[in-house]
């Protein structure tokens, strides 16, 4: 495509790791059309690679059902705006980043207007509800996925499905050595470190940040030789989680943008259920994964939805491989009970070790984002005949 005619691509990501993810995908394109305009709905990462940003994705990323009706009137005019903009910016594509419920409703809008539309990152109707099959068959005409198997599964529901690999199989690395992090952040060398990783959206905070904390007091009251770190999520703000921890009876340190240094220096983990999750096994972190919602969100999903898992690496294996702690079983006194269980236990490390060696496995090859961009430049210059029902 000759970049001296610049195409404009409507892209909106609604969560931190579909932030991420978008980031790296117009840095990919933009490394072949820089001038391709890329506007709509994200975060720091897409501002940071070219995107014009519209909307801030903080508004309207939530997590559960009745915390998304606290927030409706917000995601709802946010909605309307951006269906608003498309017959004034006139995109040639658009591209959805994977939140799923946000996405569908302007799936629709840009249907309407005859906008093509490539969705990065499925929705995991694999897992739970289904019924938004036949509205992303509709309504979508491109599908790139990460995992490996959501390749036949669309392909049974006719869908142009294109596996890319998976992006953080690029993405997830340390910087620093765990002697190197260590040093720089005042802590031990010889004295166990445990991750808290509470999640990426201020509700997570609110609903898990007290367990984590009773967790670290629980075991420092138990042995004065741990140590924590809590390595912010670059969607929240870090001094109103110090200001959280303020009365913390054990040391907890707070920190921002080593996120993936943190978790590889430490010696076990605990992992609010999202990508986060992915990211820790592939940084070879023995850890457990934890999960709450309001109880009328519970209530909800536990009556009308079955999952077998709440983490994705466990999804990746098909079993149970990281331990998790969901909704009541949250607690401060069980996750604390669990960390001090992996920490001494070496057989339960080597067997969560050797699984995330099977996710590595299972998830194949990288190059995530520049096969994505390469989708997106040739759908652009309208050679897309290969994406249909096809993976690399």
């Amino acid at each position: 495509m000759n970049n001296h005619n610049p195409k404009k691509v409507f892209i909106v990501a609604g969560e931190a790791s579909g932030d991420l993810h978008a980031g790296n995908l117009i840095r990919a394109v933009k490394e072949h059309l820089p001038k391709t305009d890329f506007y709509g709905m994200g975060g720091l990462e897409m501002q940071a690679a070219g995107a014009r940003l519209t909307h801030d994705l903080r508004k309207v990323s939530v997590i559960g059902l009745v915390e998304v009706l606290s927030r409706l009137p917000t995601i709802l005019r946010t909605l309307k705006e951006l269906g608003n903009s498309l017959p004034v910016e006139k995109p040639d594509l658009a591209i959805l980043v994977d939140f799923p419920d946000f996405n569908l409703k302007l799936a629709e809008k840009l249907k309407k207007a005859g906008i093509p539309v490539l969705w990065y990152i499925s929705p995991q109707v694999w897992a739970w509800r289904a019924e938004r099959i036949p509205k992303l068959v509709t309504l979508i005409d491109y599908m790139l996925v990460i995992l490996p198997f959501e390749v036949d599964f669309y392909r049974k529901h006719n869908l142009n499905v294109h596996f890319v690999g998976h992006p953080l199989i690029d993405k997830v690395a340390a910087r620093l050595s765990p002697t190197e992090t260590r040093s720089q952040l005042g802590l031990k060398a010889d004295a166990p470190l445990i991750a808290l990783l509470p999640g990426s959206r201020n509700i997570e905070i609110k609903l898990l940040l007290p367990h984590l904390k009773k967790a670290a007091e629980v075991l420092y009251s138990r042995h004065t030789k741990y140590q924590f770190v809590i390595p912010v999520a670059n969607t929240l703000d870090p001094t109103k989680i110090e200001n959280k921890l303020a009365n913390a009876k054990a040391p907890i340190k707070v920190v921002s943008g080593k996120t993936y240094d943190v978790v590889a220096s430490a010696d076990c983990a605990v992992v609010a259920a999202g990508t986060a999750t992915l990211e820790t096994a592939l940084l070879n972190t023995p850890a457990i994964i934890i999960g709450r919602v309001s109880r009328l969100t519970w209530f909800l999903w536990s009556r009308y939805t079955n999952l077998p898992y709440y983490g994705l690496p466990n999804y990746i294996v098909e079993r149970k491989l990281m331990p998790e702690l969901i909704q009541h079983q949250a607690s401060g006194e069980q996750i604390a009970q669990k960390l001090e269980e992996l920490l001494n236990s070496e057989i339960e490390k080597t067997r969560l070790q050797e699984g995330y060696q099977e996710i590595r496995t299972r998830l194949g090859i990288g190059g995530a984002s520049e096969n994505a961009a390469k989708a997106v430049i040739d759908i652009l210059s309208g050679d897309s005949a290969k994406y249909k029902f096809s993976s690399f």
